[in-house]
């Protein structure tokens, strides 16, 4: 909408240029490090210091070790003003994926689904707008191979947002397919959606009532849920959470969405603790397995001659480590696991987006910390967001009297 007006398209890059070097400039200075002492209070410390730092308002973090919980605790608040502690659900966003993994790998387990049969087979409710459809199979909308993407079927644009896995696969008739089902990969939550239909399908249950029953249960999570549709940031649900206006945190509703199967589940740290302990002991915990070791490996494996690093809800990484993180407007989510070191980390945030904030390194810093390594904390000063904010306004603005004054010397 700016080609009419070179100038301001400048003024942007200009901006854009200074912003990208005083953050460069920034996350080399303000750092503190974790201090000496034992981990659990290297990490702790750490964690005060970090979220002081980038003013976050609140998370839950959990780190085990093999079959340990060696930290497991909340900080901060919720959205609604309550203290977070490590047994306070908090949504882990897209973290959801890799739990429909384990419930679709069950179903295999049990003969009752084949991993390269077509999905129709088990969900005939799924067609889309291309013949190419009726082809996809099950292992390419586990590994994000369908074809299927945000481009061929915006589904977050759409209003009203489904309300049920049932009027997502209505939805889905308008689909079209951006290439053919296992050429490309594409990250796209329907996938998953479609998955969570499969479950239902198959094992003739409600997908939270099938996850409650094979998987919370079996791991004693006794503080997550799995919501269908918005209901997950509505009042019976979690609530509010944390956007951000020029680096202050807001309490804020998330806004309506269709979640169920790619990204529903609430959590707490202690709960999420027991599921990445079954993680690290191959689908084991206690004296439960929730997959076969095969079964398990099979989750944490790439799809073979598609070049890509996604497994079943998992990125892998070239160390073999697997990572999968979760953004929504108003929550957030890291979660990694270090197979060769036996570690697992997962950090659950009361806030959402927010600009020049890894929230990946909260969990790279406390597995530093766990190597015997002192992580750094890296921080914005609030005056560099409050001066982004007036250089926002002032384009704002300035666009504004140019298009009601047709201005065009304003510069």
């Amino acid at each position: 909408m700016f080609s009419d007006f070179t100038p301001l398209k400048y003024l942007i890059k200009v901006i854009e240029i200074v912003i990208m070097y005083l953050a460069l400039f920034f996350s080399g200075t303000g750092n503190a490090h974790a201090q000496s002492g034992n981990t659990v209070e290297k990490i702790d410390r750490y964690l005060q210091a970090k979220i002081a730092a980038n003013n976050i308002p609140g998370m839950a973090v959990a780190v085990v070790h093999g079959d340990s919980v060696i930290f497991s605790k909340g900080y901060g608040i919720t959205g609604n003003g309550e203290p977070i502690d490590a047994n306070t659900p908090l949504p882990i966003a897209s973290l959801s994926k890799a739990f429909t993994g384990v419930a679709v790998m069950q179903l295999v387990e049990e003969g009752k689904v084949v991993l390269d049969s077509p999905v129709v087979k088990y969900a005939p409710s799924f067609q889309i707008d291309d013949p190419r459809g009726s082809s996809i199979t099950v292992r390419q909308l586990l590994h994000q191979t369908s074809g299927l993407s945000d481009t061929g079927f915006p589904d977050m644009t759409f209003k009203p947002q489904a309300a049920s896995l049932d009027e997502v696969m209505a939805y889905l008739r308008k689909a079209s397919l951006v290439s053919s089902p296992g050429d490309k990969f594409h990250y796209h939550n329907p996938n998953y959606e479609i998955l969570a239909k499969l479950v239902e399908e198959v094992s003739g249950e409600k997908f939270s009532a099938y996850l409650k029953r094979h998987i919370f249960d079996p791991l004693e999570m006794g503080n997550t849920r799995d919501f269908s549709s918005t209901r997950l940031f509505s009042p019976e649900g979690i609530g509010k959470g944390y956007a951000f206006f020029v680096g202050e945190p807001v309490a804020a509703e998330e806004p309506e969405w269709f979640v169920d199967g790619a990204a529903g589940i609430a959590s707490s740290s202690n709960d999420m603790a027991n599921w990445l302990r079954a993680q690290l002991n191959k689908g084991r915990f206690k004296s439960k397995e929730l997959l076969s070791a095969e079964g398990h490996a099979t989750t944490h494996s790439v799809q073979e001659g598609d070049g890509t690093s996604y497994a079943m809800g998992w990125n892998v990484n070239r160390d073999s480590s697997l990572y999968h993180g979760g953004i929504l407007w108003t929550y957030s989510s890291e979660q990694m696991i270090y197979t060769n070191e036996q570690y697992g980390i997962v950090v659950l945030f009361s806030s959402g987006i927010k600009p020049l904030v890894d929230y990946y390194s909260f969990a790279d810093g406390i597995h530093e910390i766990v190597e015997g390594r002192e992580p750094d904390v890296a921080s914005m000063p609030h005056w560099f967001y409050q001066g982004c904010g007036v250089l926002v306004f002032i384009i704002a603005f300035g666009f504004a009297v140019r298009r009601i004054f047709r201005v065009k010397e304003w510069y």
